[in-house]
């Protein structure tokens, strides 16, 4: 064989360092040389195992002095020792060698090998830095090239320190089950770093963590400063090259930035990003070295399994991470939610007795806000909610919280208030923020807040009793007309539990038959007869007596049993009508029914009203339905859909309380579907006495009529009213003068008399 063939092999065998081969070889002829000096290596070891070559090198011997040197050393081989093949070459193969290795041992595995056999045996060679590298060498002799000296050759597999599968597998089922213990993500990032420092002596592991924008921010610096690692890996993501495992030298970059590196004796930085399961990263490990250009393969090998098991601890942290924030806030507005906000609130008040400071809590309350997203719909109302915590953390100062606690209400902590004042005003503040028109995707909207506030100067106060005090301020800003504040006060607490007892024994009255309806006649004024008549609800609750609707309905339109009760009253109504004799005439009676914003929000109260009356017989002509005038914009818009299909129905509408709203012509021009306009008797009680009340009740007429609307007068109560209202040219009349409302078996008398006044 030539010395070309000889070096063919060395260099085939160097370039494929992962390359099989089959032990023994007993002869060069083993390795399969053809006749261009190319061997072909293809057969795995008998326990299927795939050996790997990690070095080699090639000795010749001087038979005339019997010293030996180094013809040949593959560049794997000396960057596994730490070395160039040029520092290797010439030497003696025993430099190789650690200083402990038994010359016994060498000397038998020459012997082997002089019979013309292969030698393995497992020894330790010595590394630049001093440190003993365990390998697997394979020793053969090669034919002498051209007569010349004779060679051997030697096959060295890295079997170091290097972490064998079985014990990456070990690494990571340490490094995850710290991290199933609840060891915080840092934790188990310091042993993977721990043990990339452990395998590779005087090289540093850094690791940087992709944050919430997107950059990589250092968690781990080992021995440098954050600075350092901090400018490398602006420089690394720049540059492209924390995206995939790469080798950068130190010489490369930067001046500035090599310089700086260099001053840390650090001469390349082997980078490992940190993938995700999704391929997003994660972030990115770095290896400082000052010796190596590039990794070994055994340490290429760790560094990936190693960031794979980092990359599965990062995730696990942020899920559990994502997982904690969706437990503690508002999935919608993102605010904290009344679990986190009370626990705030607690830790407010315990701070209380050493900051010497007072804690204001405002309960934040959307006023009608349940209708405007029955109305619009629930994307609506979730803009809306958005857009109003948003304004709500514009408003409050820094160090104040802005949490959810359910619905629409928000519950805000200003800590450090003076008093009242400053209350006060944090709570106007509030009130003008919420109140500044909504500008949404599709339209504009409007909307209100009340507020209740809650002052706190001494701790010991349970964040229920708190809440509590300020609920009872909220209903009495609600009270007082809403789009306003109020502080809480001695006997607000009492009132609120008053109303809370009205709600839940409203709700048992609904199942215990507890509610009756009364009726007011409804009198033609030219003939003195009853047409027809109001039903008006009242409650015969157990222990209170007959209560009649102002006791109770405003607490029934709040928290939304206005809709079982009016669909009560509706059906109540329509059984009652199918019962109801025809009058003197051959007419059945038109009776009238209450209807609130509420009500007419919902979009089920057409298919409540058809259901009733195809239940009980009733035809549309004979029930009616009165609406409030004061009713604010907004509501109007939702109710005019309403009454427009209810009058395609049939039914009678009428505009009641005509005149105690803000913009009654606008109303009654918007509202043109009613066929009757009732004046409130606000007005009726002055006629003959005001002259300001006259002229309302006559001019109210008179546009009615323009309108071709019919006329009822509310309220009257004397002789007087009665025929001035008829002078006027009034159509109806109700009031205490021809009848109170009355239970069913009086109105049928009633009704049976027919004329209940005489002109």
């Amino acid at each position: 064989m030539s010395s070309v063939g000889v070096f063919y092999v060395a260099e085939f065998l160097a370039a494929n360092n992962e390359l099989p081969f089959d032990p023994p070889l007993t002869s060069l002829a083993a390795l399969g040389v053809l006749d261009d000096g190319i061997p072909q290596l293809n057969r795995r070891a008998t326990d299927g195992r795939v050996s790997a070559v990690n070095g080699v090198a090639v000795t010749t011997i001087n038979p005339a002095t019997g010293r030996s040197h180094l013809m040949y050393v593959s560049e794997n081989l000396a960057d596994m020792l730490g070395f160039r093949p040029d520092q290797l070459l010439g030497r003696s193969p025993h430099e190789l060698f650690a200083d402990r290795t038994p010359m016994a041992q060498l000397d038998a595995a020459a012997a082997v090998v002089e019979r013309g056999e292969q030698a393995i045996l497992s020894l330790d060679l010595r590394h630049a830095n001093g440190r003993d590298v365990s390998v697997e060498a394979t020793f053969l002799a090669l034919p002498a090239p051209n007569g010349g000296w004779p060679c051997f050759l030697a096959l060295y597999r890295d079997n170091s320190s290097w972490p064998k599968p079985e014990q990456l597998l070990a690494d990571q089922s340490a490094m995850l089950d710290s991290l199933a213990r609840g060891h915080d993500v840092v934790d188990v990032l310091r042993q993977v770093s721990g043990r990339i420092q452990d395998q590779v002596p005087g090289a540093s592991c850094w690791v940087g963590l992709v944050d919430g924008v997107g950059l990589i921010e250092p968690v781990l610096v080992g021995r440098h400063s954050e600075d350092l690692v901090d400018d490398v890996l602006q420089e690394l993501t720049q540059s492209g090259q924390t995206s995939t495992p790469s080798c950068s030298r130190v010489d490369d970059l930067p001046l500035e930035l090599g310089l700086a590196l260099r001053a840390e004796d650090i001469a390349s930085l082997w980078v490992y990003p940190i993938v995700g399961a999704d391929r997003r990263s994660q972030g990115v490990l770095i290896i400082s070295v000052a010796d190596r250009t590039e990794p070994h393969p055994s340490e290429h090998q760790m560094f990936e399994h190693l960031s794979r098991v980092a990359a599965v601890a990062v995730e696990r942290s942020r899920a559990e991470a994502s997982l904690a924030h969706q437990t503690l806030h508002d999935s919608l507005t993102q605010l904290p939610n009344r679990a986190l906000i009370v626990d705030r609130l607690e830790q407010a008040v315990a701070r209380l007795g050493r900051d010497n400071n007072r804690l204001a809590v405002l309960l934040v309350d959307l006023d009608r806000f349940k209708a405007l997203n029955d109305t619009r719909g629930p994307d609506v109302g979730d803009e809306v909610l958005i857009e109003v915590s948003r304004r709500l953390r514009r408003s409050v100062r820094l160090g104040d919280t802005v949490g959810r606690i359910g619905g629409d209400q928000f519950l805000v902590l200003c800590v450090a208030m003076n008093g009242e004042l400053d209350a006060s005003s944090m709570a106007e503040r509030i009130v003008e923020s919420v109140s500044e028109p909504l500008v949404l995707t599709n339209e504009k909207l409007s909307v209100s807040a009340s507020v209740g506030v809650v002052l706190v100067n001494q701790p010991g106060q349970s964040p229920a009793s708190i809440i509590s005090s300020a609920e009872s301020a909220l209903a009495s800003a609600v009270d007082a007309g809403r789009g306003g504040f109020a502080l809480y006060e001695e006997g607000l607490q009492q009132r609120v539990l008053i109303r809370h007892d009205v709600e839940q024994a409203l709700q048992v009255a609904l199942t215990e038959d507890e509610l009756v309806l009364h009726f007011q006649p409804l009198v033609e004024m030219s003939s003195g007869r009853m047409i027809g008549a109001e039903a008006l609800i009242r409650w015969n609750r157990p222990g209170h007596g007959l209560m009649p609707p102002n006791s109770f309905i405003e607490i029934a339109e709040e928290t939304g049993l206005i809709v079982p009760v009016g669909a009560w009253v509706i059906d109540e109504t329509c059984r009652q009508l199918a019962n109801w004799p025809v009058g003197p005439d051959g007419n059945g009676p038109v009776i009238t029914v209450n209807l609130s914003a509420r009500q007419l929000a919902e979009s089920s109260l057409v298919s409540t009203v058809l259901a009733a009356m195809e239940r009980h017989d009733v035809p549309p002509e004979r029930l009616g339905f009165e609406v409030t005038e004061s009713m604010r914009v907004e509501e109007v818009e939702t109710a005019i859909v309403t009454l427009k299909r209810l009058a395609a129905l049939g039914c009678k509408l009428a505009i009641d309380d005509f005149g105690v709203g803000y913009a009654s012509l606008d109303y009654l021009r918007r509202f043109s579907m009613a066929d009757t306009l009732k004046i409130d008797r606000s007005f009726v009680s002055g006629l003959g006495e005001s002259r300001e009340d006259t002229a309302i009740v006559s001019s109210s007429i008179a546009l009615a009529k323009s309108l071709e609307m019919s006329v009822v007068a509310e309220g009257v109560e004397t002789s007087d009213q009665y025929h001035d209202l008829a002078a006027m040219g009034c159509d109806y009349a109700q009031g205490y003068l021809l009848s109170r409302p009355v239970p069913l078996d009086q109105v049928l008398e009633l009704w049976e008399r027919s004329t209940l006044i005489k002109l």
